[in-house]
């Protein structure tokens, strides 16, 4: 195939074809790669193997770290060393690094506490048939990275436990519970109403993956609104940051509520079929972290980085975005297309699929990597334009190509293009949503 591109909206026949036979090869050389056998990414039934041989989670490492942190909770002087950090050490990626330097400053726990302590969060939502994937960084960080990291430098006697860590965050955020347990402060912080002795190893898994419709973020939070909320609820609320409004649902405040609704008003949530409707959009979004250690900043130019081009943990996300097109290229009448909306894709993610395309065509020379990427971007890639903030709105979302090519010196030109865009996105999630 000719290596130009040509500059359309829509990937051609020959390009659909060809980036499919390579997405093949892709997937082919990654199985291999981890020494899998019999491993068929066509099979449309094949979402337990998949998760069960990219996903650290589903492994004995993943499942073995969670039992620990449980066991934390319900003991909470039973484990002073808990690190969810810990889960590099089996990550055979990770192992063959060679900076030591590194190695060990992740062992450090006077730094990146805020990654050590609080809980992952990985991928929520159909990896099999969502239609929007949001991919981000890593999860926010409750409390400043700086002002934790400061704390543990300052704990007496070695004093720094995973108790202590969410009873002083509680303490610094004010919540209502700060005095209690660290259980019942998990249980409120992350809205976990059913956690029990027996339960609660289910809900930390929840917290840090999900491969059901009906977990993804903005999914949960609706159907919490909608069950709280009486007709009196519904009204104009402040979106800006910062406010107090609506801050019980993070994803739908800042992340999603433009594809719901036409402006700040909730009141057409009053009616039980745009309640329906918003439920079956939001069960068509994935959430996809590129990696799932939580900070107040993502560390894009250290230790951020080299996390995620350097352990297979990272390119679990990669690899859920790669599986879902090439499903839908495969066999496009049983699977929607995907959209694909990359948060600092300049910075991380573009980085992670470079290095990953790289290493197959290192083993596969016939491998053009770098068209493969290319009609990634044309076919399927969106990204952010604003510096801060992860927001599907009209003012922060292009096609890759438009990105590139569009004149943002000519604003009028740069905002009516992201609003074609982000009209596309919307249309295709009400579209799959009908």
């Amino acid at each position: 195939m000719d290596n130009k591109i040509k500059v359309e909206e829509k990937l051609t026949r020959e390009e659909i074809d060809f980036l499919k036979i390579n997405l093949d090869t892709c997937f082919n050389v990654i199985v291999e790669s981890n020494g899998v056998g019999e491993f068929d990414i066509k099979n449309d039934d094949d979402k337990d193997k998949f998760l069960e041989t990219f996903s650290p989670w589903h492994k004995t490492e993943g499942e073995d770290l969670i039992k620990e942190f449980e066991n934390s909770i319900n003991n909470p002087d039973s484990n002073n060393d808990f690190s969810w950090l810990d889960i590099l050490s089996k990550d055979k990626r990770w192992g063959k690094l060679p900076d030591e330097e590194t190695k060990n400053e992740i062992e450090d726990k006077s730094k990146h506490v805020n990654m050590r302590y609080q809980i992952p969060t990985h991928f929520h939502g159909d990896i099999d048939n969502a239609v929007l994937f949001c991919c981000m960084e890593n999860p926010r960080g409750y409390i400043k990275d700086s002002d934790m990291d400061t704390w543990a430098k300052n704990q007496m006697f070695g004093k720094q436990t995973i108790d202590d860590y969410y009873k002083h965050t509680a303490e610094l955020r004010n919540e209502p519970w700060k005095k209690k347990t660290i259980k019942k402060i998990i249980e409120e912080r992350y809205q976990l109403n059913d956690v029990t002795t027996d339960s609660i190893n289910d809900s930390i898994k929840k917290i840090i993956y999900s491969d059901d419709k009906n977990e993804s973020p903005l999914a949960r939070e609706l159907k919490t609104m909608f069950k709280k909320f009486k007709t009196s609820d519904y009204k104009i609320y402040n979106f800006r940051k910062g406010s107090p409004d609506l801050k019980n649902f993070y994803y739908f405040k800042n992340y999603f509520k433009q594809l719901l609704l036409k402006d700040n008003n909730l009141k057409p949530f009053k009616q039980e079929e745009n309640k329906n409707k918003a439920i079956e959009i939001a069960n068509k979004i994935c959430n996809v972290e590129i990696y799932p250690f939580s900070s107040s900043e993502p560390k894009l130019q250290g230790i951020g980085e080299t996390i995620l081009l350097n352990s297979d943990l990272s390119r679990l996300g990669a690899y859920i975005i790669l599986r879902r097109i090439y499903r839908y290229l495969n066999s496009p009448k049983k699977n929607p297309k995907p959209i694909i909306v990359l948060r600092k894709y300049n910075s991380a993610w573009e980085k992670l699929f470079n290095k990953i395309l790289e290493e197959v065509k290192q083993i596969e020379q016939s491998f053009d990597d770098r068209l493969v990427l290319s009609l990634l971007e044309k076919g399927f890639f969106y990204c952010q334009t604003g510096p801060r903030g992860g927001g599907i709105t009209s003012g922060n979302v292009i096609s890759v190509p438009n990105f590139r090519t569009v004149d943002r010196k000519d604003s009028k030109l740069f905002d009516d293009t992201k609003m074609k865009d982000f009209n596309s996105i919307k249309s295709v999630l009400t579209k799959a949503e009908s």
